[in-house]
């Protein structure tokens, strides 16, 4: 083949790929759109069921606390870190392999940051009430 050809050849390719990049983009767009928009109808609908068989509206005020999300989130965090510096020096240190240290260690500690952040959400629910 030709210098000719090659740039002919990478030019159909780069066309072929724009179409497709942009077919891609649409796809994704609409299936985001549409489970957004039967997400927030039929919550919508649910409520107005609700509110329709005699509940308060008041009810529905207090669904926004995402403390406890957070603080599972920030644990889950910490203990991976955790795991990961505590993997590293394990493996340097008794020359084990790296790999298998630092998923060791991530495992282990993130199920020790749950199990502190569930005592942790327990104790704060009891001063709740």
């Amino acid at each position: 083949m030709t210098t000719y050809k090659y740039i002919q050849s990478y030019q159909e390719i780069s066309k072929n790929m724009e179409t497709t990049s942009a077919a891609l983009f649409i796809s994704v767009s609409l299936v985001v759109f549409g489970i957004c928009y039967y997400y927030f109808t039929t919550r919508h609908k649910e409520r107005m069921e609700i509110l329709a068989r005699g509940l308060p509206p008041d009810h529905f005020k207090g669904q926004g606390n995402l403390l406890p999300f957070l603080l599972i989130l920030a644990m889950s965090s910490l203990g991976i870190a955790l795991g990961v510096a505590a993997g590293a020096a394990g493996s340097a240190l008794f020359q084990l392999q790296k790999f298998i240290a630092i998923s060791f260690c991530v495992f282990l500690s993130l199920g020790i940051a749950l199990f502190a952040s569930y005592a942790l959400l327990k104790r704060i629910h009891k001063k709740e009430g």
